[in-house]
């Protein structure tokens, strides 16, 4: 019986599942780069510990100058084109929440957001899963009748 030897030694395999698996989770985050802070119970939304200015939009940099840090900052994506949105959340003492708006960096008054993080819509999500299922159905179809034919 004949042995099949990989050309890549058993290692090379698992570094290569490690950096995928690092980079995918990298991938999946949010939090803005201009941020430092700790997660919340509420999806997307971060602790301000300390916010990096050198990194910020001059929008930003303004309101940072005027208002100071906010206490959260949350992820949204705008529902018609799914561009990322980021609420700096200033909570006071009480029970006023007031919130800043920015799109790309640039501040805007008001703006509606889907909390789905996703960069696709939701039409676009169903077709691929539609899509997805047809095309596994499509190719275990023939197997299926290959396999009951012998």
């Amino acid at each position: 019986m004949r042995v099949r030897k990989s050309c890549f030694p058993q290692g090379c395999w698992q570094g290569t599942v490690a950096v995928v698996m690092v980079l995918a989770v990298v991938g999946c985050t949010y939090k803005p780069g201009y941020l430092q802070g700790k997660s919340t119970d509420v999806p997307n939304r971060w602790t301000v510990e300390k916010v990096v200015p050198t990194r910020l939009s001059p929008d930003q940099q303004r309101v940072l100058e005027d208002r100071g840090p906010p206490m959260y900052v949350r992820f949204f994506r705008e529902v018609e084109t799914r561009n990322r949105v980021y609420a700096w959340i200033y909570a006071g003492g009480g029970e006023a929440v007031d919130i800043v708006w920015f799109v790309d960096g640039k501040r805007v008054d008001s703006i509606a957001v889907d909390s789905d993080p996703s960069a696709f819509s939701s039409t676009t999500r169903r077709r691929t899963r539609i899509a997805l299922l047809v095309g596994t159905g499509a190719a275990i179809l023939p197997v299926v009748l290959l396999l009951a034919n012998d």
